[in-house]
């Protein structure tokens, strides 16, 4: 659709609008139509070779198709390299920003505070095609403005002055991973649960599309979703056991105790994007910096969760 065309319907559109949402258009636009034509011009401009193949009449479309796999073995490949590891035993980093919105009726969804976190994972293969995974995270708040490390936010929906305060998430049950999908560690009985996963080339990257598996011993109102990516050239080299993703996905959890929200309705929703790092030596300075000043055991993995016993209900799982 052509850009220009395409902004006047959308202002034909919002001149409908009610004098409140018409205050906005103004500030929304910043600076008028001229503005945003000139932008959507620059944004809709050829390379010299997409040019000469339009000047000609030739066509490029982006390559779009889903990866498919021989076995359920393949499948389960692509995805230890993507979020994990393919080596009997290693350690797996990444770190992310995270904004958390507040989610409750009557109010519009409002963003509360920003994280900075590092997740760290260690996994041993225990069986032919089974590795037992453990992990922690950790997170400071930072102030949404500034960026600035913060323990204070705003709560809209009460007025209230929030004590934000970092995260440390450490009681990580552990799980097994196999092709027939995971199965945490906690568990009364094995109970696997399968993954939703969806592999896809888009040019040059390829794609995993992931809705987290949630135990049913989580709280109902969780849900979690993530889009990851690495160039094609690395997906397809079987000599890298461990991809250097970047990814971004949202989650939606109960209201953290600290936002003081009671037994009102509604939830948190968290939008994040990270990548996947080399080790914490990859961190950056600042975050480094913050992480040895408050938890430094947990800028290392904690092998001593595999002394922990698998629970005899769940041994005749591995395989």
């Amino acid at each position: 659709m052509n850009p220009e065309r395409w902004l006047r319907a959308w202002m034909a559109d919002l001149a409908t609008d009610t004098g409140t949402l018409d205050v906005g258009r103004r500030d929304l636009l910043g600076g008028g139509t001229a503005a945003i034509l000139l932008g959507s011009g620059a944004l809709t401009a050829a390379s010299p070779a997409e040019a000469a193949s339009l000047k000609s009449g030739g066509l490029n479309p982006i390559e779009s198709s889903f990866v498919e796999f021989p076995d359920e073995m393949g499948r389960f490949r692509a995805h230890m390299r993507f979020e994990r590891d393919m080596r009997d035993e290693a350690q797996v980093t990444s770190w992310y920003h995270f904004t958390q919105y507040l989610v409750t009726p009557g109010f519009r969804p409002t963003p509360i505070v920003r994280f900075e976190g590092l997740e760290y994972s260690y996994l041993r293969r225990i069986g032919r095609e089974t590795w037992r995974v453990h992990g922690h995270n950790m997170s400071f708040p930072r102030d949404l403005r500034t960026g600035q490390w913060s323990d204070a936010a705003n709560n809209p929906v009460t007025g209230e002055t929030l004590k934000v305060e970092p995260m440390f998430l450490t009681g990580d049950p552990g799980m097994l991973h196999s092709p027939r999908g995971f199965l945490t560690l906690d568990q009364p009985q094995p109970q696997w649960v399968t993954p939703n996963l969806m592999f896809r080339r888009e040019g040059e990257l390829i794609k995993m599309e992931q809705i987290r598996p949630v135990p049913e011993s989580w709280p109902k109102m969780f849900v979690e979703s993530s889009c990851s990516f690495v160039p094609r050239r690395e997906f397809d080299n079987p000599r890298i056991t461990s991809l250097l993703y970047q990814t971004a996905g949202f989650y939606i959890s109960p209201f953290p105790k600290w936002m003081l929200m009671g037994d009102r309705p509604g939830h948190m929703l968290g939008a994040w994007s990270g990548r996947k790092l080399r080790g914490p030596h990859e961190l950056p300075p600042e975050f480094r910096a913050r992480a040895e000043r408050d938890r430094p055991d947990l800028l290392e993995a904690r092998w001593e969760e595999f002394e922990k016993p698998i629970p005899d209900a769940l041994r005749a799982a591995v395989s």
